[in-house]
């Protein structure tokens, strides 16, 4: 498949996770500049440049806090910059944390979940697409998941409903300027050995009894944002080996 990603500039959010640093290196290789950014360690940050780089195309990072608008915008300048637009935003805010019941539920954790993952992604969205509407063209991949859809713990189903219905807004509002806007939101995909505790295992009943591969999220990632891909606008792409079936 031609993504026709050549050339485009990626920003990647929380690019060192278990979905963040599959996805940036699976943009690199289809030959995309990556501004790559993390509240996390340096280190991380510069590991998932390394690799990134080994794929012959341009890198730049920085620190960006999901919640720090003024970070993030400042570093999609710097890509700017550097590479002379931003046409892709891989928002991946989701925060980690185990699920806890609604009577144990602190407005602390609450407003944790809101802050990090729908508030964040209002923030990076807002500073972010009108370097978009600038090219007239763009990919928004907001990141969400089954709890949206599930039930789950309040705090998360809130916190990622909230993503999508911010998905559907952008998608209505900017599909004029070429831009799309689309959620991913996956189920029982880990790094072999990582904790299941805050992700939902594969059982027998499952139509694909295995763990999802952080890889396979990466390759949808990509897949909604190649050039082919600019009819699909304001979904979400359940990606759980068949776990819900929406």
């Amino acid at each position: 498949m031609n993504t026709g990603l050549e050339g485009k500039t990626v920003l990647v959010v929380e690019s060192v996770n278990h979905f963040g640093r599959p996805t940036a290196v699976a943009f690199a290789k289809e030959g995309a500049n990556l501004v790559l950014a993390s509240a996390q360690s340096s280190d991380a940050l510069e590991e998932t440049a390394r690799q990134v780089s080994d794929q012959g195309v341009r890198v730049i990072t920085g620190a960006g806090a999901t919640g720090n608008s003024s970070q993030l915008s400042e570093l999609a300048q710097r890509g700017v910059a550097e590479f002379g637009h931003l046409d892709v935003l891989v928002n991946n805010t989701m925060l980690p944390v185990a699920p806890q019941s609604f009577s144990e539920l602190t407005f602390n954790s609450w407003k944790q979940k809101i802050e990090t993952e729908l508030q964040g992604s209002f923030f990076i969205c807002q500073g972010i697409l009108p370097l978009m509407v600038e090219n007239n063209w763009g990919r928004v991949i907001n990141f969400s998941g089954l709890a949206a859809f599930q039930g789950s713990d309040a705090g998360s189903s809130a916190s990622e409903f909230g993503i999508i219905g911010l998905t559907r807004g952008i998608a209505r509002e900017y599909g004029k300027h070429n831009i799309t806007a689309n959620c991913i939101c996956p189920g029982g995909a880990q790094e072999p050995g990582e904790s299941a505790a805050q992700v939902y295992p594969p059982s027998d009943s499952d139509p694909m009894p295995r763990w999802g591969k952080p890889e396979e999220i990466a390759y949808l990632a990509v897949t909604i944002a190649a050039e082919d891909a600019g009819y699909l606008t304001g979904q979400c792409l359940m990606a759980n080996g068949g776990k819900y079936l929406l």
